[in-house]
């Protein structure tokens, strides 16, 4: 391979990494809506599609080999040797990369044509391949570039409007703009399609910028006085001891520790969090502890087991009633790859589990919904908050709190856990409702429909988060993602179609663009 294109595919893999230094934890937000500018003047200068390709699977790896580092980490953590960590941490990273390499070759072929309607027309193809591959891809909370401005308030509260895909779409087009900018400063005055481009992003990050500010003004007026009080469990048990029989009853000894810890209101609802119970439950039969702790404080209690059921084994939320008596069930929907199942049968010879509790059977894709003083309330299990449409579906039937169980105690101190507890803020702006997010080492939180984090026990801290959560409801209609859908993403998706249409018909030589 030549010089130039060894170099090509390290400034393309440097800018991948420089914005996935915009995710949690590094937070240079700023950063994203540049650091892919010099990526499309490469990809602007490439003469094939292959070409294009190449460049930008180099993105996408360095975008994502970076910020998900933690699954080599995760890895060590549960005792594989350092090349399983490395296969696996390259294997993921290569797998997510695809995208961004389709992106290359279409938006070479497609995006190039209209100086006009360049920045658009990469914004909607970049979008429209994430919407159709996000109920396919491994969902690990920063493939959406709206992820990148998690910091600004303002900016995510679009997310109610056009969901999870319009602030990315307006990143993707700003950093195609700043690269025409940055080839055209030579002094002389930018050319009018630029400008006008320019002018036009500029002008719509300020329209979200100013709806969102506004949004947030009117924040305070409508947070109704009554509220009830819920209490979320963080135990910070070491994952990789949990089902270590040694340790059992010191399990139990630190639920009943923080249970008994004094209070100053009686809570409405106690939150455990996923899979926290050191052992394998028959819900049929009951869970004696949690409905001890349910009858001696009067209220009901939500508690994250692995639950068997014959031959079926789940990963379930079972809800306790205030009397002490099983009443219902939540089976996770959408299962960890190689974390809870084997995706491809043939694998399985090969490629065991890292969990300790075998291969787990996915739950119903519509489950009912547990009925609380708030309203109806939706269970979801750690990695359900990574895919929009679960939430969206779950608000759109009436669902007015979400509920997330997690653990995230496979990660320890990486950034995993800190990328994982702010998809649930984007889920709560979305839909407008409440999240309600306890973690087995945190970070437990309770998310208010404007995604203001309200009460939060921080990461790997032990304790009991007693928080008060409104009664009434800001948002009683929902949003308009929550009733509408994704329509930005199909609205994306049909720009797309029309472009590649287009540079189908266009059948000649595309022309080269070297500046």
């Amino acid at each position: 391979m030549a010089l130039n294109a060894l170099t090509d595919l390290f400034i393309a893999l440097s800018c991948g990494a420089l914005t996935g230094l915009a995710l949690p934890r590094p937070g240079l937000c700023l950063l994203a809506w540049v650091s892919l500018a010099p990526l499309f003047a490469l990809w602007r200068r490439s003469r094939t599609w292959k070409d294009a390709a190449r460049i930008g699977m180099a993105a996408g790896m360095g975008y994502h080999g970076l910020a998900l580092y933690w699954i080599f980490d995760t890895c060590r953590f549960a005792g594989l040797s350092m090349p399983v960590g490395l296969l696996a941490w390259g294997s993921l990273t290569l797998v997510m990369a695809v995208n961004w390499g389709v992106g290359g070759a279409v938006g070479w072929r497609c995006a190039e044509r209209e100086e006009s309607l360049r920045p658009w027309a990469w914004a909607a193809l970049w979008t429209a391949i994430v919407f159709i591959s996000e109920r396919w891809t491994p969902r690990l909370c920063v493939d959406l570039l709206a992820y990148t401005q998690w910091q600004y308030l303002p900016l995510l509260q679009v997310s109610a409007l056009a969901g999870p895909h319009l602030l990315g779409f307006l990143v993707v087009a700003a950093n195609v703009v700043a690269q025409r900018v940055w080839s055209e400063s030579g002094g002389e005055p930018p050319r009018p399609a630029t400008a006008a481009n320019l002018a036009l992003v500029l002008g719509s990050v300020f329209a979200v910028w100013a709806y969102g500010a506004a949004a947030l003004a009117g924040r305070d007026a409508r947070i109704p006085g009554a509220a009830l009080r819920v209490e979320l469990l963080q135990p910070a048990v070491d994952q990789y001891q949990k089902f270590d029989a040694a340790y059992a009853q010191r399990i139990r000894a630190g639920f009943d520790e923080l249970l008994a810890r004094p209070r100053s209101a009686a809570p409405a609802l106690v939150l455990w969090p996923e899979t926290c119970l050191p052992y394998m439950v028959d819900a049929s039969r009951g869970i004696p502890e949690v409905e001890a702790w349910a009858r001696r404080l009067a209220a009901p209690q939500i508690v994250g087991v692995v639950s068997a059921q014959g031959e079926i084994i789940r990963n379930s939320a079972v809800w306790v009633s205030a009397a002490g008596v099983v009443q219902a069930a939540y089976h996770k929907r959408q299962l960890v790859p190689f974390g809870e199942f084997v995706p491809l049968p043939f694998l399985r010879r090969f490629i065991g589990l890292l969990n300790q509790m075998g291969g787990l059977t996915p739950g119903q894709a519509r489950q009912a919904f547990f009925e609380t003083p708030w309203g109806p309330l939706a269970a979801g299990i750690c990695y359900e908050a990574m895919f929009p449409h679960l939430a969206q579906r779950d608000a759109g039937r009436g669902a007015r709190v979400l509920v997330n169980l997690t653990n995230d105690g496979w990660y320890k101190g990486t950034w995993g856990p800190y990328q994982h507890f702010q998809a649930n803020v984007f889920r709560a702006v979305e839909d407008r409702v409440t999240v309600l997010r306890c973690g087995n080492t945190g970070i437990s939180a309770v998310i208010d429909p404007w995604g203001r984090v309200t009460a939060q026990l921080g990461l790997n801290e032990r304790g009991r988060l007693d928080a008060d959560v409104p009664l009434a409801d800001p948002f009683p209609q929902g949003s308009v993602y929550s009733r509408a859908g994704d329509w930005f993403g199909w609205l994306c998706l049909a720009a797309a179609a029309g472009l590649i249409a287009l540079g189908l018909l266009r059948r000649g030589p595309r022309s080269n663009f070297v500046e």
